[in-house]
């Protein structure tokens, strides 16, 4: 009974987000409970909150990372409830690791709130500045696609190889339109069970020499290649599509031009807000400071000598400087 419970968690919670316009849910709802504990809606929005906001539409229409979601926050919980049973929140070490915690969230919140304050001009003018200034930034290469098979050397000897890509190539000329079949029949290619031969911008850097030139020698749609000789055999190539270099206008790259130059002056408005407070004069303890030496031992531990403090009277030997 509690593995099916477990099994369907994600489902229940799925099911109460697309019903909760309905049903009026505030963020005190409780969506699951266990042992003594309750997880709200809250819980669930900030656990979210933290999913990065390109993942977290993934992350929500799955069940199971859902139920993994909301046993670890139980569990949280769970423990949480038995380390204040035990007061362990009022040990010195711990009470010095919940503030520093909540001094973390507290720093992310006022940075959040920070950008969110931030007023971003409108910079359409200086995109179309940026635009006339570097057209040649925005102009759209030429592209070569095609589809290509390959007989290996490695299987074959080097005669043989020959042999059967040339056969593959009269097939590919007497049936330009069967080439894809033709590379389910002959290719050696490893990746042609996700490709199906097909290579994009096959005259780019990143192909061998060979088959670049190849590539770039083929002018219409559909043209088939001679045998070509690489070190990873012999290649036929048909090509797929051919497109010239072009200047893309203002209208076409507006929106990419605007949008990085907004980011730009978020992420300039934030340096600048961080550096003010960086900039501020940094007092330093000397001694102290000096002292963050022999502080840990080698496993990084804080050593026991270090940390019991003086008692009153006392006065501990100096450490002697490193060389």
């Amino acid at each position: 009974m509690v593995d099916c419970m477990q099994k369907h968690l994600g489902w229940i919670l799925l099911a109460l987000v697309a019903t909760s316009a309905q049903a009026q849910s505030t963020p005190n709802d409780v969506v699951v409970s266990r042992g003594g504990v309750s997880v709200t809606l809250q819980d669930v929005d900030t656990y979210v909150s933290r999913v990065p906001k390109e993942h977290r539409e993934q992350f929500i229409d799955s069940p199971a990372r859902i139920r993994d979601m909301l046993n670890n926050l139980l569990m949280t919980k769970q423990l949480a409830v038995q380390a204040r049973d035990e007061h362990l929140d009022q040990q010195p070490d711990v009470e010095v690791q919940l503030r520093s915690a909540q001094d973390d969230v507290l720093a992310r919140v006022r940075m959040a709130e920070f950008t969110g304050s931030i007023k971003v001009p409108d910079v359409t003018e200086l995109a179309r500045e940026q635009y006339v200034t570097h057209k040649e930034l925005y102009k759209l290469a030429a592209k070569v696609d095609v589809r290509h098979l390959l007989i290996s050397t490695e299987k074959h000897s080097d005669d043989e190889a020959k042999a059967l890509a040339e056969r593959a190539r009269a097939e590919a000329l007497a049936q330009p339109n069967s080439f894809e079949a033709l590379v389910e029949k002959y290719s050696e290619d490893s990746s042609k069970a996700g490709n199906h031969g097909l290579m994009k911008d096959a005259t780019k850097p990143g192909y061998v020499q060979e088959f670049r030139d190849a590539a770039g020698a083929l002018v219409n749609v559909g043209d088939v290649s001679p045998v070509v000789r690489t070190s990873y055999g012999y290649h036929v190539l048909q090509l797929v599509s051919r497109s010239t270099e072009r200047q893309q206008s203002f209208d076409e790259v507006r929106e990419q031009l605007i949008v990085a130059m907004q980011e730009q002056y978020v992420a300039n408005q934030r340096r600048d807000f961080i550096n003010e407070l960086t900039n501020l004069k940094m007092d330093i303890n000397s001694p102290t400071l000096d002292a963050l030496r022999d502080r840990y031992d080698d496993a990084g531990n804080v050593k026991a000598a270090a940390a019991a403090p003086a008692k009153a009277g006392e006065t501990r030997p100096a450490t002697p400087p490193k060389p």
